[in-house]
């Protein structure tokens, strides 16, 4: 029988794993952008565990016992997850109330400095990104044009900043064995939710009303 010593923190690269969970765009918002952050969560996650052809989390050979270890232990802690997430819908402040604390739990094992400064970095770093994104001033701008604008960024180029942001932020921030894959999956959720912030703002200075928010 092979004993397998695992380390500490996840050997997986962030941007394996992200690019595997968000390989193109996020799905359009329909009306509950927390509720429906939540189920895309669960949803991206369980895809990428049935995913038959997965180029791996690693770049190193040598570890293919370890990395299955620690998918395998992936796997059982996000289907953990989404069993908790489902059974508290239709909780109004779902993401908030249960994903955070859960991440608390299943990325940084109780200490809350190092979610602390995870989120903080997560948030400074992707208000630097989208910094340039706002409102154009001047008498000739139309609130269709601006809504045009923002629908055109979000389909081109927010799934990009998101993915980007989360890497940079992922690999200064080390992340439990085994929760790599939600960590991931809570970053991209957790900036979605934050340039919709943002997007909100924005339009509310022109006057338009968000559908969703």
């Amino acid at each position: 029988m092979l004993l397998l010593e695992k380390p500490q923190h996840s050997i997986f690269l962030p941007d394996l794993v992200l690019s595997d969970l968000l390989p193109n765009h996020f799905p359009p918002w329909k009306q509950d952008t927390e509720l429906e952050s939540v189920r895309w969560l669960c949803k991206a996650t369980h895809q990428f565990f049935a995913l038959r052809k997965r180029r791996g989390c690693i770049v190193n050979a040598e570890n293919q016992l370890l990395h299955q270890n620690e998918l395998d232990d992936s796997k059982k802690a996000n289907e953990w997850v989404c069993g908790v997430l489902k059974g508290a819908e239709p909780r109004p402040r779902l993401f908030v109330e249960l994903c955070v604390p859960l991440l608390h739990s299943l990325a940084f094992r109780g200490d809350a400095d190092a979610l602390e400064k995870f989120l903080r970095c997560l948030i400074d770093e992707f208000d630097e990104a989208v910094a340039h994104v706002e409102v154009p001033s001047g008498l000739w701008v139309r609130k269709s044009d601006v809504v045009r604008g923002l629908q055109l960024y979000e389909r081109v180029h927010l799934a990009r900043n998101v993915r980007c942001t989360s890497i940079r932020v992922l690999a200064r921030h080390p992340i439990l064995f085994g929760g790599m894959v939600y960590a991931c999956a809570f970053a991209l959720a957790f900036l979605r939710l934050r340039w919709m912030e943002k997007r909100t703002r924005m339009l509310l200075t022109i006057g338009v009303i968000p559908e969703f928010r």
